[in-house]
């Protein structure tokens, strides 16, 4: 039998909880994709904060509301060749004589490569599954909730207002096109909205999940040889003990769910 046994009920889990996110760092993400026939390069950085703990025994930690902020740095790019036919002038010939046929050059319109930069952010929430991960890594014990799963990500809303950000910025960037501007922006727009809520849900999951999909957060951390009782003096020295094992799990046998963390000592 453990001779140490912590537990926390879901109230304090929640604290826990904040006080952890407050302070988890969250690499940034790096990489390209797609949004139809524009090609997308990122950078993403993101928050974790709020969410509502639910401990489910045997193992699971639910957070429900978990807030993603998140900022893109997006440039995408569009080969207009691809999306459009090339369109030309007529030639207009006539017959000079002395001189013969006589032909106005082929003055095709121009369909030029582009890139737009584009800065984006929002707030997205997501429900996630945690279970607890126990190591001693060097000389302390660890104790974290780590991802088992994500139940639900909503991106819908977040995906209307990227698209709604990248047609206007692609809408600017055309105009300023001469003579060709006002035909190459309709056209986009008509793309854009082909593509739809579907095309920028695929190409927002793919950025944010990764945040998620790493996820783990501290919840217990202490030195294997752990000073218990500190010392008063020459005479009077520190006492330490040793934590030879620990383990965690969702218990619900009490009557209430708790987290609890057991330790073994000498």
């Amino acid at each position: 039998m453990a001779e140490l046994v912590a537990a926390v009920d879901e109230t304090a889990a929640n604290v826990l909880l904040q006080d952890a996110l407050a302070t988890l760092m969250l690499p940034p993400q790096n990489g390209s994709s797609s949004l139809g026939p524009f090609v997308v390069n990122y950078g993403a950085t993101g928050k974790l904060s709020g969410g509502t703990a639910d401990l489910i025994p045997p193992g699971t930690i639910r957070i429900s509301d978990l807030q993603l902020a998140f900022s893109l740095s997006l440039a995408i790019g569009i080969d207009l060749a691809k999306v459009i036919p090339e369109i030309c002038l007529p030639q207009v010939c006539i017959d000079i004589p002395c001189v013969g046929k006589v032909c106005t050059p082929k003055i095709c319109l121009p369909r030029p490569t582009i890139t737009v930069p584009l800065s984006f952010s929002d707030v997205v929430k997501a429900t996630v599954d945690l279970g607890v991960d126990v190591q001693l890594i060097g000389p302390n014990w660890h104790v974290d909730a780590i991802l088992q799963g994500i139940p639900n990500l909503q991106l819908g809303a977040a995906a209307i207002a990227l698209l709604a950000a990248i047609d206007a910025a692609l809408t600017v960037a055309l105009l300023a096109i001469p003579l060709v501007g006002l035909f190459l922006a309709i056209i986009v727009n008509i793309i854009l909205g082909l593509i739809a809520i579907a095309g920028a849900t695929g190409l927002l999951g793919p950025i944010l999940t990764p945040f998620l999909a790493g996820l783990r957060i501290p919840v217990y951390d202490q030195p294997k040889h752990f000073e218990a009782i500190p010392g008063m003096g020459a005479i009077d020295p520190p006492v330490f003990i040793e934590l030879d094992a620990v383990t965690a799990v969702v218990d619900g046998s009490g009557g209430e769910d708790e987290l609890v963390v057991s330790i073994d000592i000498s």
